[in-house]
């Protein structure tokens, strides 16, 4: 804000190719997902439970929303495609919610409690939009009359040509032995049970996912699957087989994620497999069971004991863990989401006042464009009032700092401003004197990452010149073309900022220092505030 004419603020940006203007990241590091209708409002008005990136070019969210992005035919189930929201045709479904979502060869499958979906009476809980006809259909061929499910469609997977449909409903397709979970064709739709007999599923299934080999993994609330004993709440399915992984787990599987042959777990159980750190969250390598990081001291989990996961994702070498859990490990900011980076847990952003980045369940995961996106119950994330119910995180997020000396208290930490708003130092300088200020570009994001910095030119007598590593880098600072080379997550770069009052100078003066990833994602600026005596 401008004070008086001798108030000089110079706002920098990096020099980017044309590109929509990025939104204003919330200052705890997430931001929403489009904008509804005015666009004060957020994008999507009701609970979000289901993500889905396997179509080029596109994100597909299901959950219980009657609109995205203003549109009333995009309900309970719409595509954003990096820039837009959009419906799947114009007969919304009218009721219930979407659980899960599959996509297969241009058709986009959707799970959930919904019926009748395109006006269609034997499309309940399971439905398939065609391109080609421009319509919801009923999927699964029914070997009795009606709808092929009478029950909640909880999970879905594909796998070759064939479509896995797990939930809470028994006798899927008319077949008596397809309790909880059925295997549909995705050719013909013709149906098949996954057990020999009535009885042999025992409970619902939550989650499904499948490994690099074909092989399917289901998790849930079942016991002595195919009358196996130690298939308890997740078991393995290879060519028509069920198997037991280890002795199984004691309570609830809500989430799978797969990597490779690797299959992460999250579950309400502690200590698996006797593994006093294996609470919550376990991979099992397809022979054993293994924890997934440790708690500080290395004696437990790094999740609370009554943490719930429910859904996993990971990006490039990094596992995402979401779902209900508040201060992990003792660290305040570490609520309902955070991450594995092969070493340790670290919290996923804050709400930009030193707390998580939201309150509320966290239901679904998704990596889509070069950000993380968390779906759930919640109204706010990262401070930011329009990420309702589903919200992104860049995976390349620089954040920078601004202090008085090279090691000396900084302030901007986990602060997201494009404009330096609440992240500034102000120092004193000697007219014919020099004074030094110290800025870091911290990497935020989850991946490693180069980032642009700019910085203000000289204005009425006081001027700034930038160094790295004693490297003057003046020219290119001022250009807004400085790259900082690769920094890896949670890594910084310094750069000592040198600002000059000759003896006629202005008596104050107001630099920002910006740093940007790639365009499309939201740059971080500090000020530092000059005053001459």
């Amino acid at each position: 804000m401008r004070r008086s004419m001798l108030v000089l603020a110079a706002i920098v940006t990096a020099i980017v190719t044309a590109a929509p203007a990025a939104p204003a990241v919330g200052p705890g590091g997430w931001d929403h997902v489009g904008v509804g209708s005015p666009s004060a409002l957020a994008s999507l008005n009701g609970h979000v439970t289901a993500l889905n990136t396997q179509a080029p070019g596109a994100l597909y969210v299901g959950g219980s929303f009657t609109s995205a992005g203003g549109n009333p035919k995009a309900a309970r189930i719409a595509r954003w495609n990096g820039a837009t929201w959009s419906a799947l045709g114009n007969t919304p479904l009218a009721d219930g919610g979407v659980f899960a979502i599959a996509y297969h060869a241009g058709k986009v499958f959707a799970g959930g409690t919904f019926h009748n979906a395109g006006g269609n009476a034997n499309a309940d809980f399971l439905a398939v939009w065609d391109p080609t006809t421009f319509s919801w259909a009923p999927f699964c061929n029914s070997l009795v009359p009606g709808p092929a499910f009478t029950g909640n469609v909880n999970a879905l997977q594909v796998i070759g040509n064939t479509l896995y449909v797990g939930g809470a409903f028994q006798n899927g397709a008319g077949i008596a032995a397809a309790d909880y979970l059925v295997a549909c064709d995705l050719t013909t739709g013709v149906a098949s049970p996954t057990v020999l007999n009535d009885g042999d599923f025992s409970g619902a299934v939550y989650a499904l996912t499948a490994d690099s080999t074909g092989k399917l993994y289901a998790g849930g609330g079942f016991i002595n699957l195919a009358t196996i004993a130690d298939a308890d709440h997740v078991a393995a399915y290879d060519n028509g087989t069920w198997q037991a992984m280890g002795t199984g787990i004691d309570t609830f599987v809500r989430g799978l994620h797969a990597v490779g042959t690797n299959v992460y777990v999250g579950t309400d159980a502690l200590n698996v497999a006797g593994i006093a750190q294996a609470d919550h969250v376990a991979r099992w390598d397809g022979a054993a069971w293994h924890a997934v990081g440790a708690n500080t001291a290395g004696s437990n989990g790094w999740f609370p004991t009554t943490a719930f996961i429910n859904a996993l994702t990971s990006v490039g070498s990094l596992l995402i863990a979401a779902g209900s859990f508040q201060n992990a490990n003792g660290v305040a900011t570490a609520d309902d989401i955070a991450y594995f980076d092969g070493y340790v847990w670290r919290p996923l952003g804050s709400d930009g006042a030193g707390q998580g980045p939201y309150f509320g369940n966290t239901t679904a995961l998704a990596s889509f464009g070069g950000k993380v996106f968390a779906a759930g119950s919640f109204t706010k994330a990262g401070g930011d009032s329009k990420a309702s119910f589903l919200a992104a995180y860049a995976l390349r997020q620089p954040d920078a700092w601004v202090g008085g000396t090279a090691t000396g208290q900084f302030v901007g930490n986990n602060l997201y401003s494009p404009t330096g708003s609440g992240e500034s130092r102000t120092v004193s300088v000697a007219r014919g004197k020099s004074v030094s200020v110290y800025v870091k570009i911290q990497n935020d994001g989850l991946v490693t990452a180069s980032f642009t910095i700019k910085g203000s030119q000289a204005n009425h007598g006081i001027t700034t010149g930038f160094y790295r590593a004693g490297a003057n880098i003046t020219t290119r600072m001022r250009a807004g073309t400085y790259p900082t080379g690769n920094i890896g997550p949670r890594a910084v770069g310094l750069i000592r900022v040198v600002i000059t009052a000759t003896r006629t100078s202005a008596a104050a003066a107001t630099f920002v220092v910006t740093a940007r990833s790639v365009a499309g994602t939201t740059p971080d600026a500090v000020r530092i505030v000059v005053h001459a005596h």
